[in-house]
């Protein structure tokens, strides 16, 4: 623009921006009766009339994002009843930047106000809710969903005159309840004007009346499957309320709804496993949910309507927010009696609306706090599940700090998102959680990412100064001239429990950006990847005899890739929790999600590997952790087009997989090697068929002893070389098979070095305990949960189209080849290439190989290698695992 043309374009808008300034400071409020010091963002408050003949004017309360407000969006809160004010509710005790205190006069900070992340507009609606007004006294005995919706949309436009900066913002409109109705209606509006100033993108609603039928079979399924009424009014209900209008029901249907309403007792309806607000009845209840159902306890004021009346009617507050300019001659209420019992128009379903918003692309999100009993979650998905939509992803947990926080499914159109504990006022029961589906909203990205994202609480600043933090200058003894470089330290799972897992990274030779990344996890259950991936597997160095020097390992895997060691769970290696109570309660899926937890903020400290190729690869008990943490991932990473954990694969070497086949294999494996005598089979065969792996009953466990006291002075682990006696404790290696322990001398040094100060110090490691063990006892002994078979899943992840490698040592007695045979052989897949030998180097054997399912699976053998096999065949294994990266089958042929 040239400056003349600037000139005059700016003495044009000038008057108008003057005009407009002048309206906004009228409105402007300059502080709140009992507000706090520190606020930090502008608000506004006041009317707009929406119809001058009638007198109709509308209370708003603008309260601007907190953070950098010119680049945020719009959104309109609206609350229901119908007749309710979204000042009482929405503003005072779900989404507002303020909290009411219980003396009804002074304020605080709401930790999880929706102001931060968007400019939040409040609105009081229809006419003769809470400050808004009509002049003409009919119009509160005649309200209606259409005038509603019309009165809103004449209140916008007037409302961007006088905030022209907000036109063409991004604008979006929220709500709760009956704004079921307000909110898709005003959107339809919306949308049909098509406004150049109003940029409207979409809308979100919670426990939303969307259509009357589906509501209604729904309320009444979850009374009854809560156990909320008897099977008689159940049946009364369905028969007497279907097809009536829930907002004008006919009089036999009111009649078993008061008889349900009896039956329900004396509890919130709006939140049923919260209490009341009765101060002796709600300690009392207190009490008893906090130690009897603590997951049902919701940390929130159930008296918190009380303080908004006390406020809201304070001289005071009024005068401040320039409300009841007119005098009314009623005091102001949370909800209007006259207004909601008088409504007039209320169609029966908002379905077609949705049909028409979704082909018009507009983005919908609903959300459902699943412990309403007045608009609870089963009446919106059979409403939702009316519309017919296309499925994007399938219905999913969700998470937040490593709990589930509620469960979603995505359509072609629309998100359906249930908060887990929450009530009808789902950012009044469940603050956090309502702000990640707010965030996951404004960001159109599944609430699953946001709430990852969020657990992240290190600015990427702190992430990289952590991470410099985290390198490894050298180690004690190590070679000179290094040629990668390698990181230690601890992430954070839990803040509240203190746990923290251990972790050791070390890169592929430079250039080690073109490399993927490998996560190792041993896995005992109880046992350190420090100490045996890292330190006598597939780790670059390997620990000399004296325990104080290391050597170069020539077939290390960090030549192909850069490997990450994880010690897990925490009290593992150098894993640690604060709260002792953890050891004794850990199980497979605690592991698994604190895994998860893990990747998610150690991607944080080291973005670059983000999105890079990675793969999960481990042995033994790690036969669990591999494919539990492998779901997790995929199921968190549907619907999402670049997720931060590219799983490419897992690869897994001798893993406990199936119980039955698992056991059953192991018996054949030690009779077919002459191991065990034919009585002794015969006595696992008939008392080990359905035991566990890790806790067998007495007949079987008397068997198994029976069983290792005729395997005579071997190693278990590789039955085919000789057991390292100097220092070995007598029975703890014929107890191997359930817990990781064997005192092999390999193991000796890694113990003697890692109980060095100085080594502790150069990894930045803490001791767990009195001094570093290999596998943790305890955790052990006390393990809780295992599955009995993973095939399911792996079933699952090869849908996912993820690579699977199967390996065994076929000198390890302990889970043997036969077992990891007969585990595959049980989920029937398809062979693309028969068995046959592979070859390495010079024409040797290095073990025997079939590929399943177009070469998803491959299951391989390594010859003449134990329970570890990069320790006892460190040439096959590398091989091995560059062709598994490689994606290529292991050569069939000598040349």
């Amino acid at each position: 623009m040239s400056p003349r043309l600037l000139v005059v374009f700016l003495l044009v808008l000038l008057p108008f921006s003057s005009s407009c300034r002048d309206a906004q400071e009228k409105d402007r409020i300059s502080r709140l009766p009992g507000e706090p010091n520190d606020v930090s963002f502008s608000h506004y408050s006041g009317y707009v009339t929406v119809n001058e003949s009638a007198g109709r004017a509308l209370f708003y309360w603008l309260t601007e994002s907190s953070q950098h407000p010119e680049s945020k969006p719009l959104v309109l809160w609206l609350n229901g009843g119908p007749g309710c004010s979204s000042l009482a509710y929405g503003a005072a005790e779900e989404i507002g930047p303020f909290r009411i205190n219980p003396d009804g006069k002074t304020l605080y900070h709401n930790p999880y106000a929706w102001n931060k992340l968007a400019n939040l507009l409040f609105l009081e609606s229809p006419a003769g809710v809470g400050f808004s007004y009509s002049n003409t006294t009919s119009d509160l005995y005649t309200a209606g969903d259409q005038r509603t919706a019309e009165d809103a949309y004449v209140f916008l436009v007037k409302w961007f005159e006088r905030f022209p900066q907000y036109k063409h913002r991004e604008f979006y409109i929220a709500g709760e309840s009956y704004a079921g109705h307000y909110v898709p209606q005003l959107s339809q509006i919306v949308h049909r004007k098509n406004n150049p100033a109003i940029n409207f993108k979409g809308f979100i609603v919670g426990n939303a009346v969307i259509d009357d039928y589906h509501d209604f079979v729904g309320l009444f399924e979850y009374w009854w499957t809560h156990g909320l009424i008897s099977d008689l009014t159940y049946h009364n209900l369905r028969i007497t309320c279907e097809f009536v209008s829930s907002e004008h029901p006919s009089p036999e249907c009111s009649k078993a709804i008061e008889a349900a309403d009896k039956e329900q007792g004396d509890i919130d309806p709006y939140s049923i496993y919260t209490v009341t607000c009765k101060r002796e009845a709600a300690a009392l209840r207190s009490r008893f949910l906090r130690v009897r159902h603590p997951w049902m306890w919701r940390a929130y004021d159930p008296c918190t309507e009380r303080y908004s009346g006390l406020y809201f009617n304070s001289p005071e507050v009024q005068k401040a927010m320039h409300a009841n300019t007119t005098g009314l001659a009623y005091p102001w209420k949370t909800c209007s009696d006259i207004v909601g019992e008088k409504w007039a128009d209320s169609p029966l379903s908002m379905l077609p609306i949705y049909k028409e918003l979704i082909g018009a692309g507009l983005r919908i999100w609903v959300f459902s706090g699943d412990t309403d009993s007045v608009v609870p979650v089963t009446g919106t998905r059979y409403s939702i599940r009316a519309l017919k939509l296309q499925p994007v992803s399938k219905w999913y947990p969700w998470y937040d700090n490593g709990q589930v926080g509620g469960w979603s499914q995505v359509y072609n159109g629309l998100t359906l998102v249930t908060i887990h504990g929450a009530g009808h006022e789902v950012p009044l029961h469940r603050p956090r959680r309502g702000f990640l589906l707010f965030q996951s909203f404004l960001n159109n990205k599944p609430i699953m990412i946001i709430a990852l994202l969020d657990i992240v609480m290190s600015s990427s600043e702190d992430a990289k100064e952590q991470k410099m933090r985290d390198r490894i200058l050298s180690l004690p003894g190590q070679p000179p001239n290094l040629n990668f470089s390698q990181f230690s330290g601890y992430v954070t799972v839990n803040s509240a429990a203190g746990r923290a897992l251990f972790y050791w990274l070390t890169e592929a030779p430079k250039p080690s950006d073109t490399k993927p990344l490998v996560l190792w996890l041993n896995g005992g259950p109880g046992c350190s990847s420090i100490a045996y991936g890292a330190s006598e597997e597939v780790g670059p160095f390997r620990v000399n005899p004296d325990g104080k020097t290391l050597r170069l390992n020539p077939y290390a895997w960090n030549l192909d890739a850069n490997l990450l060691f994880l010690d897990s769970p925490a009290g593992v290696g150098f894993s640690y929790t604060n709260t002792s109570s953890d050891e004794l309660t850990v199980g497979d899926k605690r592991t698994g999600e604190d895994a998860y937890r893990f990747l998610v903020r150690w991607m944080e400290r080291f973005p670059e590997y983000k999105e890079r190729p990675f793969y999960i690869a481990g042995e033994s008990y790690a036969g669990h952790y591999i494919p539990q943490l492998a779901q997790l991932i995929v199921n968190r990473n549907k619907g999402t087009k670049t997720p931060i954990i590219n799983l490419k694969g897992i690869l897994m070497g001798n893993p406990l997989v199936d119980d039955y086949n698992d056991n059953k294999g192991m018996r054949e494996y030690w009779w077919n090697h002459g191991l065990i005598s034919d009585e002794t089979y015969f006595e696992l065969t008939k008392w080990c068929l359905n035991d566990t792996i890790l806790f067998p009953k007495p007949n079987c466990d008397n068997a198994l002893n029976q069983a290792f006291s005729e395997f005579g002075d071997i190693d278990p682990y590789n039955i085919d070389r000789p057991a390292c006696t100097k220092g070995s404790s007598s029975n703890e290696w014929r107890q191997a098979w359930r817990y990781r322990g064997n005192d092999e001398c390999v193991t000796g040094y890694t113990r003697k070095y890692m109980n060095d100060p100085n080594v502790h110090k150069a990894l930045h490691a803490r001791l767990n305990g009195t001094s570093w063990t290999s596998c943790s006892r305890v955790i052990r002994k006390n393990w809780k949960d295992s599955p009995k078979s993973m095939l399911p899943i792996l079933k699952e992840l090869l849908q996912a189209h993820l690579r699977i490698w199967i390996f065994s040592g076929d000198s390890d007695g302990v889970l043997p080849l036969s077992g990891t045979r007969h585990s595959i052989n049980a989920m029937k897949l398809k062979t693309s290439k028969r068995w046959y030998p592979w070859y390495h180097s010079h024409g040797l054997v290095g073990g025997w190989s079939q590929v399943y399912e177009g070469g998803l699976l491959t299951y391989a053998t390594v010859r003449a290698a134990g329970h570890e096999v990069p320790l006892s065949q460190p040439r096959l294994a590398f091989f091995l695992f560059s062709h598994f990266l490689a994606n290529h089958s292991l050569p069939s042929s000598s040349s």
